[in-house]
């Protein structure tokens, strides 16, 4: 049952999946990395949807008067930290991962009855998720929309990829974020994140203190 639906106008949506066959991978892992992303995200004004599996999608603009633009460049900065910051610095073997972002109109809702859920629906959520479903290995892939609206102030850091075909919108014009960026320049403020001989999980605790370790992860360390 549907309790209740709202309608968001100006969403900006961000699929990340990660995977490791390394067998210390575990549940526990993949649950400290996802509430490691969320406290990274936080600072960005985006809030974790859900999360399936090893993939978390995340949301802007549904909650806040910012404008479009500030919205769509909180969303990418956020996804540049947790590059940056979570995947590129994470010491687990054979780690894969992707993330996708797109923009636009959705509608969320409440769902189920005592363990009543909030998630989102439409165009805008698939699109994002197929942004991040043909992503290459490592990239961060934006769809045009978003691109146009990063463009000014991220400069020529964005590299046009092969179009994608997505069911009901046919064939659409992609982009990547290079794996080169020079955070410290794009994000000064964090460049904390980008210190040596510092792990993921202790720039987590660094710049998000409610992190906390438990002996079953471990081994990121």
């Amino acid at each position: 049952a549907v309790a209740a639906t709202w309608e968001y106008p100006h969403a900006v949506l961000m699929f990340a999946k990660f995977h490791s066959d390394d067998p210390q991978f575990t549940p526990d892992a993949i649950n400290m990395t996802v509430q490691a992303i969320e406290e990274i995200v936080k600072k960005f004004a985006v809030m974790k949807v859900k999360t399936i599996g090893s993939t978390i999608m995340l949301v802007a603009g549904i909650d806040d008067h910012r404008t479009r633009q500030e919205q769509v460049s909180g969303m990418v900065d956020a996804a540049i930290m947790i590059r940056a910051c979570v995947f590129q610095d994470m010491n687990v073997d054979g780690l894969s991962y992707k993330i996708g972002v797109h923009c636009g109109p959705c509608f969320g809702a409440v769902i189920g009855g005592n363990g009543a859920i909030f998630d989102l629906f439409g165009d805008t959520v698939n699109t994002a998720s197929r942004m991040c479903s043909t992503a290459g290995a490592g990239s961060i892939q934006l769809s045009a929309q978003v691109k146009s609206l990063v463009q000014p102030r991220l400069g020529d850091i964005t590299t046009r990829c092969p179009p994608v075909a997505v069911k009901g919108k046919g064939v659409m014009e992609v982009f990547s974020l290079s794996e080169d960026i020079d955070v410290k320049q794009v994000l000064p403020e964090y460049d904390v994140c980008l210190s040596k001989n510092v792990t993921a999980l202790d720039t987590w605790r660094a710049l998000y203190g409610r992190i906390t370790m438990d002996s079953s992860i471990t081994h990121l360390m």
